[in-house]
């Protein structure tokens, strides 16, 4: 197949530049994760030194022009870091959810223990009085207030509340050491059911401070949940219900929306045009804003953008790496062909060991496919020798290959639409490229010339 050909062109720039898109890409998640982690304590330095490393062995791939490997390793990380970064957080909820049902238990432990010493008229220090009365902010230090409540009680009266050794356990808190007893003891108080209200409550609860939300608007709503009787409890939640599953909606789409701009923004970093320049300005902008309120369309300029910026630069590259190959095969090129062949969408070039002929190149300017053909220069009025036609068509056949040859050694791949078989088309006339690239040349000096050219 030696006639018309249609083939597509990837450079070795190119390669690089859909390597660092991955790359920057792969720090916008590994940023995502991180944070998310930070916030909700769920990892520590260690882990973000082994994933920095991981990304740092990932550079090196590049380094070594290993692309394929480094392409699928690179999406194989993405992925493995958001779904760890899910389950951490998934963590996160159900230990905010647990934290949250182990203070109302031992809110209702420390009720019934403030009650029982005030049933047994004994003196309560104001400190523990108040501790145990509700004002304690964490579960921790209500048993602390609990611990030392044990101790106040009569010893027949403890009997059947707590052991010796208990007491002693009791005693040792103040040098801050944890006792199971005391959790197995409130264990053991009678409570009411919580119902499964409340679990759920807590679930999306845990879920918005998994996010990074705050939940202090739905403080007092909870409350009054809470102080209901169990058998009122479900149609109070059902309202509450919903808008705590609408917030968990709304922070789910407004954390991958983040995400996306996370990654848009390490793609436009490395580029150098204005217009990235100002995107990237508008996207720290709406990242520093808790609504990102125009973030969608953000992302969409920003994938335009990057798109067309991209396509750019390999279409420039393509003809670079043409060009270039067929200079060293001996074909003639002169500055400004590439610009003629974005601005024409076809140029002839003409090669001094063979007068008469040359190629001819289309395409390239908005798509990756490129067409080649051997063409005639000279009148499509004159005679034509159609054995030397078709010998110069097969010439030409041994020439592309050595193209390919070419491309290939610089880190770059050629890949075959079609060709025809030589002389299924007759060869095509051109006209002089040398006479026609003179008179542009010319036309555009003459242009430049001051308006008060001479007549």
């Amino acid at each position: 197949m030696s006639g018309p050909k249609a083939f597509r062109i990837v450079t070795r720039a190119e390669i690089i530049a859909i390597c660092r898109r991955n790359l920057a890409r792969l720090d916008a998640a590994i940023e995502s994760w991180s944070s998310a982690g930070r916030r909700n304590g769920t990892i520590e330095q260690n882990d973000i030194e082994k994933v920095r490393a991981r990304r740092d062995e990932l550079h090196r791939l590049l380094e070594t022009d290993r692309f394929i490997e480094l392409q699928k390793q690179v999406a194989a990380e993405i992925t493995f870091l958001q779904s760890d970064s899910d389950r951490r957080i998934e963590r996160a909820a159900e230990l905010a959810a647990r934290s949250k049902r182990d203070l109302r238990r031992s809110k209702v432990a420390a009720e019934a223990l403030l009650q029982r010493l005030q049933g047994l008229k004994v003196e309560i220090p104001l400190d523990i009085r108040s501790e145990l009365g509700g004002s304690a902010a964490s579960s921790e230090r209500l048993e602390a207030a609990m611990a030392k409540a044990l101790l106040l009680l009569p010893s027949e009266a403890a009997q059947d509340t707590t052991t010796v050794r208990q007491r002693e356990l009791a005693t040792r808190l103040g040098a801050g050491e944890r006792r199971g007893t005391l959790q197995e003891w409130i264990a053991r108080q009678p409570q009411e059911m919580e119902g499964p209200a409340l679990g759920r409550v807590d679930a999306l609860l845990g879920e918005l401070r998994g996010l990074g939300i705050d939940s202090s608007p739905f403080s007092d709503r909870v409350a009054l949940l809470e102080g209901e009787p169990l058998a009122r409890r479900p149609p109070v939640a059902d309202s509450l219900l919903l808008d705590l599953t609408a917030a968990v909606k709304d922070g789910r789409a407004r954390a991958r929306l983040a995400d996306e701009l996370r990654a848009r923004r390490a793609e436009l970093f490395v580029m150098k045009s204005a217009e990235a320049a100002l995107l990237l300005t508008e996207i720290e902008e709406t990242l520093a804003s808790p609504t990102l309120s125009n973030g969608r369309d953000l992302v969409k300029r920003a994938d335009f953008l990057i798109e067309e910026e991209f396509k750019a630069m390999a279409a420039a590259e393509r003809r670079r790496a043409v060009l270039e190959g067929l200079a060293s095969l001996g074909y003639e090129v002169s500055e400004g062909m590439a610009t003629a062949w974005v601005e024409n969408g076809e140029i002839v070039l003409r090669k001094a060991a063979n007068p008469g002929y040359g190629i001819e190149l289309l395409g390239g300017s908005r798509s990756d496919l490129l067409q080649v053909r051997a063409v005639g220069i000279g009148s499509s009025a004159e005679a034509r020798d159609t054995n030397r036609d078709r010998d110069m068509e097969t010439i030409w056949c041994g020439e592309f290959d050595r193209l390919k040859a070419l491309v290939a050694k610089a880190g770059g791949n050629v890949a075959m639409e079609f060709a025809r078989p030589v002389g299924q088309f007759p060869l095509k006339i051109v006209s002089d490229p040398g006479a026609s690239h003179e008179a542009a040349v010319a036309e555009r000096s003459y242009l430049s010339l001051p308006l008060n050219r001479p007549n």
